[in-house]
């Protein structure tokens, strides 16, 4: 467990009524960045998608009209020299979605002139197909409908990894801009060491004790601190600047609050268990649930294509629009028609390269989760390894402070030199900067584990 033992590290932001947590900007984040407005309108599209090719289950209206005419003296057989005829038809049909069946229903009026001599003939029909083989169930015809709902829930797991993946890598941001903070305040704290070390070089320059050389030396020390300083502080406007344009923030209320030093409390997972189940393998279980519905109907399209045909008709001469309503006349008929593709070649054939992409699917979900677990692996090795160094860097910072106090101690007693305090402080300090850095990617190898097993995004 982590220990923060002393002086030189500053572990916590200065504290400001408007800092921010790394769990407040991970939730505006999710709630303003335009990124995760196109993944929700994308989820949408697929949504609507999926449900406009349902549109077939409605009804189909159609209507159409028609005269015709026929004449001449040509034909002995025929009872009449001028035949005038007008039609009216109106009818509808509609697909069955559960049984692949088709409904066709049909009205109409015919108008017969013959030399001047009218005769009407009003008819309703209606027909029912059924397949019993090939088809069977409307599973050829639903084949793309459950491709759009299987890519549906794919499309969701997809976006969902997608929004941990992004998620991630500005989380990681924030950790830097939190490191960022403290780097600051060390190079500060550097540089003012830098000019005591300076200060105390020119007076013992005045009273020939050191060489010029030294002096020169302590100058140059001041101007890389100068230099580190003010590169650290123009990073820091920058990075800043960075992360509150992602969530819609002032510049100036981008301060994070963050304890690089907290030991964060992780999940334990079996790597080989969770992979199972992860969201970046679900993706081969989809792709493999879609090429074995393509299959089912490839396979299907093999049978003989059988249909049970039902029909019923009403006929009658009234001259009236809906008049065969009335009709006393009546007619059915049932059958069953068979037709059957000899060979069936084609559909053999996207048969045999639907099982080979199949057995792809598996080589390729095997790989990945050969991959997944390796990298959760390695992942939970980094956390357990920056646990222990971010423990003993503490530890080696404890020590140093340390010697801090005790060359103050000789310093104030007259039995040492200011300038051993000095190199003192700014070797604690150096190795505070080492310190922040390793608690720093602690934190990130901590986002980037809780990314691996799908705990980031919920």
């Amino acid at each position: 467990m982590f220990k923060r033992t002393f002086l030189y590290v500053f572990v916590v932001s200065s504290f400001n009524v408007s800092a921010i947590t790394l769990d407040d900007f991970s939730t505006q984040l999710v709630e303003t960045h335009p990124y995760f407005v196109q993944l929700s309108l994308s989820e949408k599209t697929s949504l609507i998608n999926q449900k406009s090719l349902s549109i077939y289950t409605d009804w189909n209206i159609n209507a159409g009209a028609s005269e015709t005419y026929t004449g001449g003296d040509d034909s002995a057989s025929r009872l009449y020299e001028d035949l005038y005829s007008t039609k009216y038809e109106i009818g509808a049909n509609r697909k069955v979605s559960h049984s692949g069946a088709t409904v066709n229903l049909k009205h109409s009026l015919t108008r017969n002139d013959k030399d001047s001599n009218a005769t009407h003939s009003n008819l309703f029909s209606i027909t029912y197909a059924r397949p019993l083989l090939q088809n069977k169930d409307g599973l050829n015809d639903k084949l793309n409908l459950d491709l759009a709902s299987i890519d549906l829930i794919a499309k969701k797991v997809s976006l969902e990894e997608q929004a941990e993946t992004f998620l991630a890598s500005k989380l990681s941001k924030f950790v830097d801009l939190a490191l960022k903070q403290e780097v600051v305040k060390n190079h500060k704290i550097a540089l003012e060491l830098s000019k005591e070390q300076l200060d105390l070089a020119e007076d013992k320059f005045k009273n020939s004790l050191i060489d010029i050389t030294v002096l020169i030396q302590e100058k140059d020390n001041y101007v890389k601190a100068r230099q580190q300083s003010l590169q650290s502080n123009k990073e820091l406007i920058i990075e800043r600047r960075e992360l509150a344009d992602l969530i819609g923030a002032k510049e100036s209320d981008m301060i994070v609050e963050m304890d690089l030093f907290k030991e964060q409390s992780l999940s334990d997972v079996n790597p080989r268990e969770f992979v199972k189940n992860s969201r970046a393998i679900q993706k081969f279980d989809f792709d493999k649930a879609k090429l074995q519905r393509e299959l089912q109907s490839l396979e299907n399209k093999t049978m003989p294509n059988v249909n049970l045909n039902l029909g019923l008709s009403s006929l009658g001469e009234n001259d009236k629009v809906f008049g065969s309503f009335g009709n006393r006349d009546y007619s059915w008929n049932v059958g069953v028609d068979v037709s059957y593709p000899l060979g069936s070649r084609k559909e053999l054939l996207a048969v045999e390269n639907t099982e080979i992409k199949m057995s792809d699917i598996d080589a390729k979900k095997r790989e990945a989760e050969i991959n997944s677990i390796q990298q959760i692996n390695y992942l939970l090795a980094q956390v357990d390894l920056l646990t222990e160094l971010v423990a003993l860097y503490l530890e080696q910072g404890a020590l140093a402070e340390e010697k801090v106090i005790e060359e103050q101690i000789k310093f104030s007693e007259a039995r040492g030199q200011k300038s051993l305090v000095l190199a003192a402080k700014s070797s604690a300090n150096l190795a505070n900067l080492t310190y922040l850095q390793a608690a720093g990617t602690y934190q990130k190898i901590v986002i980037d584990y809780k990314a691996a097993i799908d705990q980031l995004y919920n």
